[in-house]
């Protein structure tokens, strides 16, 4: 990425250093420079990982499969993923790895306990294993009951299925051997399990590019990208160079993704949006007739990716490949320039003040520019063809005197931009652990209401992405207040503040007392029965009770997070 940024190639294709400019302010022009600055980056880059993921799973059969149609259908809804599972009767425990987010599963499964029902991404999961299983010719309901992400997490609950079941069956077919050690038995079988884990590859880096139409002055564009980054990303490293070879005006970013403090860099699309806005005002600034515009504002046919064009233009090639006919249709459509016919009837009157706000942003930035006459014209002749559409169509007129509102789509945008903003201020706000948890719920309350209004799946896949960003977010906050509480940190004291602190020192009181109970000279029993055998034996049995019980709330905190 680095190369394509500093190297272009000139009218005869040989390759050219061009000129690099960087957060801290330098000009990057050779390849040995380049090379430096990434060493330098490279030291803040994330190793790759392996995804650790564990779920346990009850099956309530509704038949009576034979133990071969069981087996073949585990296979088939946990894939080439190694299980463990155990029949007792109509129930069948699985325990399995998989690619699912174990951490959102563990949260969800966590408000179980306090709120009616299951619902959301756990509810969705469940129905996702339940029709696999289905697909495979076994009825029965498949419910979620632990999920783990961590790799002790996932040894000590596999230890934990081992201990609990009998006649356990791995995915292989094979019999765990009975009479083994739980604990040796679970740490042979995850052993295995290795080579079957998932390795994944953080991203270190984001591509960004910054574009403007032909004839804008490149020079100018690039402070305008430059300032833009400067704003909303202060703490990262990044590289920008400008592109001279295309028609359109365009500069590329390269964003080391990890911050100087560790905050590691995600973009949603309200964050995209933000972003051109910025970019549009900024733009403005420098004097370049420029707004942020969507695919709605033009009532465009929806984008194609590369793999959908390049499956498109094989099958026109050879016979023997073939698409959809909707991806067909939406290719040709977006090179055409289509523009959707239903998207103008319904939302013709949204779209048009769209662009009579364009054109007043474009009046006060450049007063007497074509820019804002064309704007306005366009706003008229969308409101003229939105009526003319809606009447063709056999749509009512909008009830309403101010026209029918942006699709869902945008107004979700809004929402979503809204509550992002919200938590940026309580991220920013001084509360004790309880107030930011109290925020935290309301935050969610308010994501359950937006999953509540979407009908599309991947809509509602979007927006649990985005949640889940918002929670790590609002989580990592939560945990510097923890340790602000518990050194003593600055901030207003209040009750709550009193309160969670007295829970606090109470917690760490009775682990201090459980290690102390042992050496306690005022406890007749053990003293007297200290030296002799059955003594030495009760301090072991106690001893062992004690990690048992540390392992646990270790665990317990790991699934927390």
């Amino acid at each position: 990425m680095l190369e394509y940024l500093g190297t272009r190639a000139d009218e005869d294709g040989k390759k050219h250093d061009i000129e690099v400019f960087t957060s801290s302010g330098l000009s990057v022009e050779t390849r040995e420079q380049r090379r430096s600055l990434l060493e330098e980056w490279q030291e803040d880059f994330r190793e790759s990982f392996q995804n650790t993921n564990f779920i346990e799973v009850d099956v309530e059969l509704s038949g009576d499969p034979g133990r071969n149609e069981l087996h073949d259908a585990l296979n088939a809804v946990f894939g080439s993923k190694p299980f463990v599972y155990a029949r007792a009767g109509s129930t069948v425990k699985v325990y399995t790895y998989t690619d699912m987010k174990a951490a959102a599963l563990a949260k969800a499964l966590q408000k179980v306990d306090h709120e009616s029902g299951r619902r959301g991404v756990l509810q969705r999961a469940d129905d996702g294993i339940t029709a696999r299983l289905t697909d495979a010719g076994v009825e029965g309901k498949a419910e979620i009951k632990a999920a783990v992400s961590t790799t002790r997490g996932g040894q000590y609950f596999l230890q934990k299925f081992i201990r609990a079941n009998a006649g356990i069956i791995k995915s292989d077919g094979d019999e765990l051997t009975a009479g083994q050690r739980a604990d040796k038995a679970a740490q042979a079988l995850y052993a295995s399990w290795k080579a079957d884990f998932k390795t994944v590859e953080p991203r270190n880096v984001y591509h960004v590019v910054f574009s403007a139409r032909a004839g804008t002055d490149a020079r100018t564009l690039l402070r305008a990208a430059e300032n833009v980054l400067a704003e909303k990303i202060p703490d990262h490293k990044w590289a920008i160079a400008h592109h001279p070879e295309t028609g359109h005006v365009h500069v590329h970013a390269m964003i080391l993704a990890r911050s100087e403090s560790g905050r590691q860099l995600h973009f949603s699309k309200a964050d995209l949006y933000d972003w051109r806005a910025a970019f549009a005002e900024k733009a403005r600034e420098k004097g370049i007739a420029m707004v942020a515009t969507s695919r709605m504002d033009f009532a465009a046919s929806r984008p194609f990716n590369m793999r959908q064009a390049g499956a498109y233009e094989r099958a026109k090639q050879d016979t023997r490949y073939s698409v959809s006919p909707t991806i067909a249709q939406r290719v040709e459509a977006k090179r055409q320039a289509v523009f959707e016919v239903e998207t103008v009837a319904a939302y013709g009157a949204g779209i048009s003040r769209g662009w009579q706000v364009t054109a007043t942003i474009t009046r006060e930035a450049m007063p007497g520019s074509q820019a804002e006459a064309g704007a306005a014209a366009f706003s008229a002749a969308v409101a003229e063809l939105a009526a003319a559409k809606r009447s063709a169509l056999g749509s009512p007129l909008p009830s309403s005197g101010e026209g029918t509102p942006l699709s869902p789509s945008a107004n979700k945008v809004d929402t979503l931009t809204d509550l992002t903003n919200h938590i940026r201020e309580i991220v920013s706000m001084e509360l004790s652990p309880l107030e930011l948890r109290r925020k935290i719920a309301d935050v969610n309350k308010a994501f359950d209401r937006i999953d509540g209004s979407l009908s599309k799946k991947e809509d509602r896949q979007e927006l649990a992405g985005i949640r889940e960003e918002m929670n790590g977010l609002l989580n990592e906050r939560l945990n510097d207040v923890r340790v602000q509480a518990a050194i003593g940190g600055t901030g207003a004291t209040d009750t709550v503040r009193d309160e969670g602190r007295s829970l606090r020192e109470k917690d760490q009181q009775a682990k201090t007392q459980d290690r102390a109970n042992e050496q306690n000279p005022r406890q007749p029993d053990k003293q007297a029965a200290a030296g002799s055998a059955a003594g030495k034996a009760a301090q072991q049995a106690d001893r062992v009770e004690r990690q048992n019980r540390d392992t646990q709330r270790s665990l317990d905190d790991d699934r927390e997070r």
